[in-house]
């Protein structure tokens, strides 16, 4: 499950990376100036995803101490 949400929040903080500067390259421009709302979301909605990594990567240890305890 760390490595799903590893590759999901990795895969979001490219598109929200595109969102806010563009690629000049492959003419994508930044669409954050015309859509406040959605950067604001998709900024919102990248912070919950490091926090599930976060706190799965505690769950982890967590679990390897009840383990080693045992």
């Amino acid at each position: 499950m760390l490595a799903l949400v590893t590759a999901a929040s990795s895969a979001a903080t490219a598109i929200v990376y595109l969102a806010h500067k563009g690629n000049v390259r492959a003419n994508w421009l930044a669409i954050c100036q015309q859509l406040d709302s959605f950067c604001e979301r998709t900024s919102g909605s990248l912070v919950g995803s490091f926090g599930a990594m976060v706190l799965l990567i505690l769950l982890i240890l967590l679990s390897a101490m009840a383990l080693a305890r045992r």
